[in-house]
């Protein structure tokens, strides 16, 4: 114990020389940041993501917090692991999104000062045009953005981008955004101002997928000199330019001098510490050692009310929902799990309202569907009739098993990612199952590993979670269940769900598209590739000298910096 507080005090003293000072320059005023936690059971915002009324050229975002804006200073912040690789477009975990979302601009974004709503605005793009038939888009572009090695950006580094996030490959891995990107039929460039994507269909939700980050315009002369490894290098548009990154230790952002929005960022920089241990982020946060207490892993509700209770004159603390799932991964091109039966079988195991009150302390939403709660979800009433739902069914359980002919159980390996939530939910799971015989061997690994063993099927069971920075069906039920898709981890294949797909992303009526996604929910509860047991919902905390900051939904869109100042 008092090695394990000195080290908490060592840590104290190294990350409390980094506190950041700023220099004021007057601009206008904004309300204060919220200090009230919202109750962890809040649900999904119902909005669908959609682009403003009249799109207009970038400008500075409304002048955040309450008081006079200021420049200078360094936002300290801590994190809960090292990013597998930096490329923006190969990456699909906060831990990259910390380091490099700042660096780079798309051609829109979500505007963060709508959240709740989301709302698409423009970012490289000045304004954009959609053709009456829905198909073709044509971007204007600002003039005057560059990159951080000085050259100007121009409409051919945003077509490279975009034809980079389709193909088969992003580096040296499958594409993750090649999915989400499939509707489009080609890219030109009429000049250097101007982007047409033509669309081989109509898509509702091509706007609000380009919103995220994720969708970042990188600079191709740089993605070509290095050969399309961009596993090392973060060079983009962006408010912050990279700096430095030790693995295990920290990361560093720098104020991009010559940021094409005028008058941002008002920070000198960003500097990231990696700390796996929650305790001693927490720790790190409360003796004002970090600012900001980045939201992966999350911060526990007994935490939230530590400061509630303690803190709150000092730390601001809101909740926001994230659309990220926590369940049991399968891959079901191995056995046993290429039986529906035996999937089946292990979710009916699942009380989940208990697993959730344990694994997240209550804070988020119990699940079993594909979609988030929200306007896309299959309404409650329906799913408090799908078995396993409400509450678990052992017997049931225990006689799909013997049909499979695992009337005695069986052992397991499960890949967990070593982060509290995922080895909780893990502990959980295997709790559950050894009620009908399973016995699970835990096989934890780090963040880096998980995600590689993940992504080329190197396992057969797997405590999964995975977010997204919006929830639309596109996003969420193509990444993780079209065949073929880069994140469908499970490797899962159904003809029909894949025809359903396609058919609701041509859907431009909500209600007509909503009637899909339903149909497409009910066959992954019965074929169940994932059994997902609760949503979660994220609390943020922050040292109340830090202003400008807006929980999103989805903290995948959290790691902007752009209107972040400081107070003292």
């Amino acid at each position: 114990m008092k090695s394990a507080l000195g080290c908490l005090a060592i840590l104290g003293l190294l990350l409390a020389s980094c506190a950041p000072a700023a220099a004021p320059t007057p601009t206008k005023a904004a309300p204060p940041p919220p200090t009230v936690a919202a109750p962890p059971s809040t649900k999904a915002p119902p909005a669908t993501p959609k682009p403003a009324e009249k799109p207009a050229a970038p400008s500075p975002s409304p002048k955040p917090s309450a008081g006079e804006p200021k420049y200078g200073g360094i936002l300290t912040t801590g994190h809960g692991g090292d990013p597998t690789s930096l490329d923006v477009h190969q990456e699909t975990g906060a831990a990259s999104y910390a380091i490099t979302a700042a660096a780079y601009n798309g051609l829109v974004k979500y505007d963060p000062h709508a959240w709740p709503e989301q709302k698409v605005v423009p970012d490289l793009a000045t304004s954009w045009e959609v053709s009456s038939d829905g198909k073709t888009y044509t971007f204007r572009l600002a003039k005057g953005a560059k990159f951080h090695d000085g050259r100007p950006f121009t409409a051919e580094d945003a077509k490279f981008s975009f034809d980079r996030m389709r193909g088969p490959k992003v580096g040296l891995t499958a594409s993750p955004r090649s999915q989400q990107l499939a509707a489009i039929d080609s890219i030109a460039t009429p000049d250097d101002s101007t982007v047409k994507i033509a669309m081989k269909y109509p898509q509702a939700s091509f706007i609000g997928l380009i919103g995220s980050f994720l969708f970042a315009v990188v600079p191709k002369h740089v993605v070509l000199e290095k050969k399309d490894d961009m596993t090392k290098t973060v060079l983009g548009t962006g408010p912050f330019k990279f700096k430095s990154y030790s693995s295990g230790v920290s990361w560093e952002l720098v104020k991009n001098p010559d940021y094409f929005v005028k008058g941002r960022p008002y920070l000198d920089g960003v500097k990231g510490y990696i700390i796996r241990d929650g305790f001693t982020r927490f720790a790190a946060l409360r003796t004002k050692a970090i600012l900001w207490f980045a939201p992966f892993p999350y911060m526990s509700v007994t935490q939230t009310k530590v400061i509630q209770e303690q803190l709150s004159d000092k730390i601001a603390l809101a909740w926001a929902f994230h659309p990220a799932w926590y369940g049991a991964l399968f891959n079901v091109t191995k056995d046993p799990w290429s039986d529906v039966r035996v999937r089946q079988a292990v979710s009916l195991t699942f009380n989940r309202k208990n697993m959730l009150a344990v694994g997240l302390e209550g804070a988020g939403v119990v699940g079993m569907s594909a979609q988030p709660p929200g306007e896309w979800a299959l309404p409650e009433e329906e799913m408090m009739k799908v078995p396993g739902y409400a509450k678990p069914d052992i017997d049931a359980s225990r006689k799909l098993l013997a049909e499979a002919g695992f009337a005695s159980g069986f052992k397991t390996d499960m890949l967990v990612r070593a982060q509290k939530p995922q080895q909780d939910l893990a502990v959980l799971v295997k709790d559950a199952v050894a009620a009908v015989g399973i016995t699970v061997d835990l096989n934890v690994q780090e963040t880096a590993v998980y995600n590689s063993q993940r992504d080329r099927k190197a396992f057969a069971l797997a405590a999964g979670s995975m977010g997204s920075s919006g929830t639309d069906p596109d996003t969420l039920l193509g990444d993780m269940y079209v065949s073929g898709s880069p994140r469908n981890w499970s490797g899962y294949s159904n003809a029909q769900y894949d025809e359903l797909y396609v058919k609701q992303s041509r859907t431009i009526d909500a209600t007509e598209r909503r009637k899909t996604v339903w149909e497409m929910q009910r066959i992954l509860l019965k074929d169940i590739p994932i059994a997902i047991v609760y949503w979660s919902n994220v609390p943020y905390a922050w040292w109340k000298e830090v202003r400008g900051y807006i929980p999103p939904v989805s903290f995948y869109n959290a790691f902007g910096y752009q209107d972040i100042w400081l107070a003292n």
